[in-house]
């Protein structure tokens, strides 16, 4: 999909793919995590939760990452093609894919970054949203950030564990602030310190991308086989450690100190205006550590002060799809939407 010129002169298009029942199944935009993860990442998953007979599945990697073109997995000179990304920018990607394929209304899923972009799009769109089903829920607010880029939640609960990549993770910033001739950097400074990566991750710097990128796989990992090494660079990962290290840093900043995505303050526009309330679904892992479960509490709070049928699952799982509690609840809850949509129960929107 031909998304136009970006400000670097520089046609940027956006991979997409489609399958399930094109004629009569009920149309789903699957927004993948990271940012900068892409469908690929995910092997298949999709087919496990959406009856091919019964859903028309949209699946597209965000622009810049995977197979969308430029990709920053490609290189990291292709960064500068995506320098004024926003989260609103994504949300109109997606209209011109919805405009692209025909389809009027669709169900929205997607968990962790694709909860963010997934809620965001459903609140500037909602007369094109059938429903929301979102994981693993990020809201880009400052204690989130408190709570990932500082060691205060790690010192409190005593995980030594974090502590130690806590601190691996401080250092490069530490070491890129003193190399700089710039104050000392204190590590309670969540915000220096993701602007120190960021800089560090625009100008190709291999340790500060794959660092970040190692940091928050590790943080959210439970199998210590899937944990990767700090020190060593695995290259057939780190084309993904791209993706995600420039588009979060990226992201993560606007969306926290430039344009805040006020999505706790937006969950009105599910309802305000329309023919019926956009009714959301949310599975939640109690032992997620990258997005904790007491964000997601206060979006099933906000969801339901604004008046919307919310439907929340905190469960006994972490923060991956890949886990097999995870996995039943994300089952039982596309389950749950499709019948009732069938039976005209989300209202007239069906």
């Amino acid at each position: 999909l031909d998304l136009g010129i970006s400000r670097s002169g520089h046609r940027i298009e956006m991979w997409y793919q489609t399958w399930g029942n094109r004629q009569a199944g009920v149309p789903v935009l699957f927004v993948h995590g990271g940012p900068g993860n892409a469908v690929g990442d995910y092997h298949n998953i999709n087919a496990k939760f959406f009856d091919k007979k019964r859903f028309f599945i949209v699946e597209s990697d965000q622009r810049g990452t995977g197979r969308s073109q430029p990709s920053v997995w490609d290189s990291w000179h292709n960064m500068k093609h995506y320098e004024e990304i926003s989260i609103d920018l994504m949300a109109e990607d997606f209209e011109m894919l919805r405009e692209e394929l025909g389809i009027d209304k669709w169900l929205e899923f997607g968990g962790s970054w694709g909860s963010t972009l997934s809620m965001f799009y459903g609140e500037q769109y909602p007369e094109r949203s059938l429903g929301l089903i979102v994981r693993g829920v990020f809201l880009n607010t400052e204690p989130e950030f408190e709570d990932v880029y500082t060691p205060r939640r790690f010192i409190e609960a005593g995980n030594q564990k974090q502590i130690r990549e806590f601190d691996y993770f401080f250092e490069l910033a530490e070491r890129e602030a003193r190399d700089s001739g710039e104050e000392p950097l204190d590590k309670y400074d969540s915000e220096r310190i993701v602007k120190l990566y960021n800089r560090m991750i625009l100008r190709g710097d291999r340790m500060a991308i794959w660092v970040w990128y190692v940091y928050e796989n590790n943080l959210m990992e439970e199998d210590p086989k899937n944990l990767y090494d700090f020190d060593k660079i695995d290259e057939k990962a780190y084309g993904e450690a791209m993706g995600v290290a420039f588009f979060e840093s990226q992201l993560f900043l606007d969306g926290q100190f430039k344009h805040p995505y006020r999505i706790l303050e937006r969950t009105k526009n599910l309802k305000e205006n329309l023919p019926a309330p956009v009714h959301t679904w949310v599975c939640q892992g109690k032992r997620d550590q990258v997005c904790p479960p007491k964000y997601a509490q206060k979006l099933v709070d906000s969801l339901e002060e604004a008046g919307i049928p919310t439907y929340s699952h905190f469960i006994e799982a972490p923060h991956q799809c890949t886990d097999p509690v995870m996995q039943i609840c994300l089952k039982e809850t596309v389950e749950d939407f499709y019948n009732k949509y069938t039976k005209g129960k989300l209202g007239s929107m069906s």
